[in-house]
């Protein structure tokens, strides 16, 4: 009984928050497993100024302390960037390269970090407490390590006026429903693409795919095939992120040339009245659904007086629970809109890495490698969205009837 008494609290925990301005209606909600060593943080500062809204999702990697930092302090370094007046896309790109300046300099930034974070964190600073008292005195301290194989995703967005910014590392998306459409806003960075592979390989870098073994054809035997998910020197997944330092280490390239770079993908679109509503969410939700099946999934809840946002966002996060992962999601509406925009003037004009549109997510769009950051581009979306009939299942709740659930092989 001692020990059933002396347990921790819920293995997952829950929350859930909200707001508007005269901008912008959110909602916030995020599931976290407390046995795993990473975790989801978010921002959402609906009024970074009198013109900016800010809104970010951050998937931490082996810790959550690079996560917490970002969700802490990007928006705030895009804010104070020289250009964020006049040049939201570069004072967006410098704010990401920033969040590794501050981790490469010293451990002054574990001192931006919440006080109320994990006991991770807490357990890094008695361990430099001990470090610091037993080292001797007439020595200097050991030089300062940065993150090496602890680092973040960032998928962040910037609203002004009629303009939405997206930057993105890593394979959390933004999606925008049109027209009941899910139109992805960001790619996934993943080692197997061409453009990632190259500066990889020129990094001195190597990209292996991990061993799936399947049945053979005769019984008791197996074959090992390369078909897994593609990594950077059989160790991550994904090619952009922050800290990592242990993947840029290489002194003839920049920071931007690295095997894994913070350098974002950058977006920029107008917001117009055909824009439902906007969608940033962690890799947690794509062993569940697609992106189509999220934008199904609101849809079908997103009835004006009907259901509260946040309640949605929760909904989805629980939809998803079952994928074992973290799972955060930010679900924006737009007061204020631009007329719809003629067929062929479509977002990616101003992007940073890509100089056309984002194609269409497709219905049957796969999660993993088989997703939308393909080398080919994606099919165009199906023109007629299947509509819902708003009726009650028999034994309770309504549930949707999605075509966006995610296919996973056997």
């Amino acid at each position: 009984m001692g020990a059933s008494n002396s347990r921790a609290g819920p293995l997952l925990q829950k929350s859930s928050e909200g707001g508007e301005n005269a901008r912008i209606k959110y909602a916030v909600s995020s599931v976290q497993d407390r046995r795993k060593n990473k975790k989801d943080a978010f921002a959402a500062v609906p009024d970074l100024d009198d013109l900016t809204s800010f809104f970010g999702v951050y998937d931490g990697h082996e810790g959550t302390e690079v996560a917490l930092l970002c969700a802490t302090q990007l928006h705030n370094e895009l804010r104070n960037h020289p250009d964020y007046k006049e040049n939201l896309v570069n004072a967006m790109r410098k704010a990401f390269f920033r969040m590794d300046e501050l981790l490469e300099q010293s451990e002054e930034w574990k001192e931006l970090l919440p006080r109320d974070t994990s006991g991770r964190t807490q357990c890094l600073c008695l361990r430099a407490c001990i470090s610091a008292y037993h080292w001797p005195c007439t020595q200097p301290p050991p030089p300062y390590i940065p993150p090496q194989e602890s680092g973040s995703t960032a998928c962040v967005a910037a609203i002004r006026g009629h303009k939405i910014i997206i930057g993105n590392v890593g394979h959390s998306r933004c999606i925008i429903s049109k027209n009941g459409q899910a139109i992805e806003l960001t790619s996934e960075h993943k080692p197997s693409h061409s453009i990632e592979k190259y500066r990889i390989e020129r990094a001195g870098g190597r990209v292996t795919r991990d061993k799936v073994v399947l049945p053979g054809e005769a019984e008791g035997f197996f074959h090992q095939r390369g078909s897994g998910i593609s990594r950077i020197n059989g160790i991550l997944a994904h090619s952009r992120a922050i800290g990592l330092f242990a993947f840029k280490y290489n002194k003839d390239f920049p920071p931007e040339e690295q095997m894994v770079t913070c350098d974002p993908e950058i977006l920029t679109m107008d917001i117009t009245s055909d824009i439902e509503f906007l969608v940033i969410v962690s890799d947690g939700i794509w062993t569940c659904l697609t992106s189509q099946g999220v934008v199904d999934y609101i849809h079908f809840y997103l009835r004006p007086g009907r259901t509260d946002p946040r309640t949605i966002c929760q909904k989805l996060c629980d939809r998803c629970e079952v994928s074992g992962d973290n799972v955060t999601v930010i679900l924006l509406q737009f007061k204020d809109a631009l007329p719809p925009a003629p067929e062929e003037n479509l977002p990616g004009d101003a992007a940073n890495n890509r100089n056309v549109a984002p194609p269409p997510a497709p219905a049957g769009n796969l999660p993993g490698d088989a997703g939308n950051n393909r080398d080919n581009a994606a099919p165009p979306a199906p023109e007629v969205t299947e509509e819902h009939e708003d009726k009650e299942p028999e034994g309770g709740e309504e549930v949707p009837l999605l075509r966006g659930d995610a296919i996973t092989d056997a």
